[in-house]
């Protein structure tokens, strides 16, 4: 179910394959919804969103060619998607606010949780209501179903031509609203710019087969430019609520302070976006739709690409040597293949960050989840926000054990997590300097809510022969098989002592 579109096939099939399979993804998201927990309603309501979005991006593409096929179809996606919006929002706001408020460390937060309890109580009634049977459910499949009928009735001209009209108007509004942003910057401003940039990055990634050498960078920088337009956007979001109904999260000064905390967020944000903007839409118009054009006829004429370098290096492309990354998978040389020496305590939760030595301060969410639990072998993917996605492999048990590590792409990880059922933890991790030596507090959450593991990671034998743990460190669980991540989330905390 790839998002993209080969140079070499017809150009209507491979439209009309796109926007079917991210359709029926998302009607199955929705038709699966019956009886979920929150946490599955929240993420696949999220996907659903963002399958119709990416169909939009597609429509865009070929508008031209579509013609008045365009205004009907792309209407009831964008409709789907916004009856959806309220759960969305409502948590895309809370988690913004949790970013906000982690980007304090060191600084009191206590006036700030005031605010995020108004949040908080949103989000888990836009989630209930859907729980509960919500009608906008019904609406958006219904809506769904109807756009996807009317792929049978597109008639799209073969070759280029069609995708490049649509990806000249792309990239000219962007262009045109980086400007108009620059000129006077505005909310809505930001927000129109912040919309052309992305059907940009979606229509790139569609493209992408074209050149991957050169438009995978593009595609990452066009993520991280819409990422930051975002994240300026929720806090504009976040700001409106305050202002329009401020006694509902707190005092007026924990009002105050998150006001004016999000307004410097977005000064920098913006900042920030401005810069990227400049270099991303520095070409003219034409002679961007030009380029990618001149990437998909070289396709065409020459073929897929492939490694090229000296004689060495066409060796190792050879089709009997090549290895699992030129295939597009993650290549065990890259794994950055370890020895891991570590040793695991448990923490009294209960315990003061004052007994540790040091404030806490701000700690990194982590999620993640097991592919695969056999005896002594965890495969698993883990979603660390700013420290990006891995997969990793680990083997054996106690305190020395295999680790095999990859940095994969955020689509990948969300593909696999569907995949982990309920083999997942949620916890936030602390690293606090000690010694030589940095201690990983792991406080975590959801079902294993209560439970506090330190964790220390050793360079050699020696090294960790010779650790002397803190005073507050509790019982060393290193051997205790019942306290690796793989068997907390398989089994959770009724596998574990009371004691």
């Amino acid at each position: 179910m790839a998002y993209v579109l080969s140079p070499t096939e017809s150009t209507e099939s491979e439209i009309r394959r796109v926007a079917t399979e991210r359709l029926d993804d998302a009607i199955g998201l929705l038709d699966g919804l019956t009886g979920s927990e929150p946490a599955e309603i929240e993420e696949a309501v999220h996907k659903v969103r963002k399958r119709c979005k990416e169909v939009r991006g597609l429509a865009r593409l070929v508008r031209p060619a579509l013609g008045l096929k365009f205004k009907p179809f792309d209407r009831a996606v964008r409709d789907a998607a916004a009856t959806l919006s309220s759960i969305r929002d409502a948590h895309a706001i809370l988690a913004t606010f949790d970013n906000l408020r982690a980007a304090q460390a060191g600084s009191a937060t206590t006036e700030l949780d005031e605010v995020r309890i108004g949040l908080a109580a949103l989000a888990a009634d836009a989630t209930i209501q859907l729980q509960q049977g919500d009608t906008r459910l019904a609406v958006a499949r219904a809506l769904l179903a109807v756009a996807k009928e009317q792929i049978d009735d597109w008639t799209i001209p073969s070759g280029f031509s069609p995708l490049g009209d649509g990806l000249h108007t792309t990239y000219r509004d962007g262009r045109k609203g980086l400007r108009r942003a620059c000129n006077k910057t505005t909310d809505r401003r930001m927000h129109e710019w912040r919309k052309a940039v992305k059907y940009l990055w979606y229509q790139i990634r569609l493209l992408e087969q074209a050149a991957p050498s050169i438009l995978k960078p593009l595609i990452n920088r066009l993520d991280d430019l819409g990422d930051a337009l975002g994240d300026d956007h929720d806090l504009t979001v976040l700001i409106e609520r305050l202002d329009r109904d401020p006694h509902a999260y707190g005092s007026p000064k924990a009002v105050k302070r998150t006001r004016r905390l999000a307004k410097k967020q977005q000064r920098e944000l913006r900042k920030r976006a401005f810069r990227l903007g400049e270099t991303l839409y520095v070409e003219d118009d034409q002679a961007f739709v030009a380029r990618i054009k001149a990437y998909w006829k070289t396709t065409l004429k020459r073929g897929e690409e492939r490694p090229a370098g000296g004689i060495t290096d066409l060796i190792d492309s050879a089709p009997e040597t090549r290895t699992t990354a030129d295939r597009g998978l993650p290549d065990v040389a890259d794994s950055g293949k370890t020895i891991e020496r570590e040793r695991k305590y448990l923490v009294d939760s209960q315990t003061d960050p004052a007994d540790v030595g040091a404030a806490l301060g701000e700690g990194i969410e982590l999620r993640q989840g097991y592919l695969a639990v056999d005896t002594g072998v965890a495969v698993r993917v883990r979603d660390a926000g700013p420290e990006g996605c891995t997969l990793t492999i680990k083997a054996g048990g106690g305190a020395v054990r295999t680790e095999l590590e990859w940095s994969i792409d955020q689509a990948i990880f969300d593909e696999a997590w569907t995949l982990t059922g309920e083999r997942r933890v949620a916890k936030t991790r602390y690293r606090i300097p000690f010694g030589e030596h940095t201690i990983e507090l792991d406080v975590f959450a959801d079902a294993l809510d209560g439970l506090i593991v330190a964790e220390v990671e050793f360079d050699s034998d020696e090294a960790m022969a010779r650790f002397d743990p803190p005073e507050w460190f509790g019982l060393d669980v290193t051997d205790d098989m019942r306290y690796t991540n793989s068997s907390l989330a398989a089994h959770g905390l009724d596998e574990r002592d009371a004691g």
